[in-house]
Parts: C-alpha cells; sequence; structure tokens
C-alpha cells in the first residue's frame, strides 16, 4: 500500500517525538500558557512542547531538554508588582454676550419725549477638573476600581396585553462614577493594557444617566503617561426678542490618560 507523502512525514515526526525521553518540567511562579509562547520557537525539530496549569510536558534531546531548562528559568520569575493609575481630563467653557434696550415715552406740557438705556453684557467661564485613580496589582492580573455612588431609580414600563394595557413601576440600581478594569502584560520595560474605563453621570433628563465606555489595548514604556481617548462636544444658542438679543455657547471635552509603573 502506497501512502501519501504527508502522512509518511507525519508518522516519522510521530515516531521521532515519541522516542525522545519525556521531561515534566514544575513551574513555581507561572503558568504553562504564559511561557509557551516564548518557548516553542526554542525546541529542536521533532520534539515537542505542552503544557497545563503550572506543568510542561517536553519532549526532546538531552541538549535541547537542558536549553529549555535554561530558558524556563529565566521566564518562571514572580510576577511583578504595579501599579495601574488612570486620570481623567475635563474642562468646559461657556461664553455668553448680548444687548437689551427699554425704553419709555413721557407726556408733558410741551412735545412728547422718550428716554431710552440699552445694557450689553458679555461673559465667560472655564471650568476644569482632574479625577485620578489608583490600583496595585501584578502583571497579568486583572485589576478594577470604582468610585462614585449607587442610586435607586425609579423604571416603569407599559406592556401591551389582550387584557389591556399592564404598567409596572420598580427601581432598579445605577452605579455613578468612574471607573475602570485592565489586565497589564510586560514585556522587559514595556506594557501591553488591555483597559475598559468607564465614566458615568446623572443625564439631563429625569432618571437617566450618561455613560461613557472605551475598550481599547494600549502599549508603552514603565512610567510614562498614554493617551487613551478624548471626546468633545460643542453647544450653541441664540435668543432674540423686540428688545433683547443674545448669544450663547458651550464646550465640553474630556481626556483619559493611563501611567503603569512598577512598584520595587
Amino acid at each position: 500500500m502506497k501512502w501519501p507523502v504527508p502522512f509518511v512525514l507525519l508518522l516519522l515526526w510521530t515516531s521521532t517525538a515519541l522516542a525522545q525521553p519525556l521531561e515534566v518540567i514544575s513551574l513555581q511562579h507561572r503558568r504553562a500558557g504564559q511561557v509557551l509562547p516564548q518557548l516553542m520557537p526554542f525546541v529542536e525539530a521533532g520534539g515537542a512542547l505542552s503544557g497545563v496549569n503550572d506543568m510542561l510536558f517536553l519532549r526532546a534531546s538531552p541538549r535541547n531538554q537542558a536549553e529549555i531548562r535554561r530558558l524556563v528559568a529565566a521566564l518562571d520569575t514572580p510576577p511583578r508588582r504595579l501599579v495601574i493609575r488612570v486620570r481623567q481630563e475635563g474642562e468646559r467653557a461657556e461664553d455668553a454676550t448680548g444687548a437689551s434696550f427699554s425704553g419709555r415715552v413721557v407726556l408733558g406740557a410741551g412735545a412728547p419725549g422718550t428716554t431710552a438705556t440699552a445694557h450689553a453684557y458679555q461673559s465667560e467661564r472655564r471650568n476644569r477638573s482632574t479625577t485620578q485613580q489608583e490600583v496595585q496589582t501584578i502583571e497579568d492580573g486583572q485589576a478594577s476600581i470604582f468610585v462614585g455612588q449607587s442610586l435607586l431609580l425609579p423604571l416603569r414600563q407599559v406592556v401591551l396585553t389582550p387584557a389591556g394595557v399592564i404598567v409596572a413601576e420598580s427601581l432598579v440600581q445605577r452605579d455613578l462614577g468612574t471607573g475602570f478594569v485592565a489586565v497589564p502584560h510586560l514585556d522587559g520595560e514595556r506594557v501591553t493594557l488591555e483597559i475598559s474605563p468607564v465614566d458615568a453621570s446623572a443625564g439631563s433628563l429625569p432618571d437617566s444617566v450618561n455613560v461613557m465606555r472605551l475598550f481599547t489595548t494600549v502599549s508603552g514604556r514603565l512610567g510614562e503617561w498614554m493617551e487613551l481617548g478624548a471626546s468633545s462636544s460643542e453647544e450653541r444658542g441664540d435668543t432674540a426678542g423686540i428688545a433683547r438679543h443674545g448669544t450663547h455657547s458651550a464646550s465640553r471635552q474630556r481626556r483619559l490618560l493611563l501611567q503603569v509603573e512598577a512598584l520595587p
């Protein structure tokens, strides 16, 4: 019987791998999934490496086994302790300009007279706010923090049924404030962070909540501030009448910054 060439190569590779001695390596500080990507490129042709939990299973020549053990010793180190800081910077600007007029007619012995007054105004307001949060964790560990308050808000549900309209009223819990969930991964002095910051505030409508959420991955050096994102909004309105005219504008800008530092 003639076997396909790829199948024959697979049999040769399998028999070669099984012929190699099996070594079980116990990890002290890391999980198998954390070190396998760094170890796989150093496994010799015909060798095999796998792992589960804190155990590695290696089939390779004695020389390659010694090389893999040296690499494991360099990688199987205690996770570094980190502090993650998230800073939210906000700025709100409001400008208003306008003018108003008022007058009256005076009736007297002579011809009627008029008096008039005019008033012009201009105002500017600037408001800046900075909120910074921090939490300690270890590399590859999940960190989360939330600062704010929980409110009970009324919820009304209207359901149409064959028997008529049913109105159900209840209370729901809403968390207002700022926070984030983050998972840091280190590569030397560089850090890659999977982060999801959230900012929830009361809305302009009764019982409403404005939520800003961002899912992103950022990378940079330990100790430097990295920008996660920014948002801006603008409002403008005019008021006009017989004796009054004015304009009003407002703008809001927000920035999210992140810093990760290693603790001693």
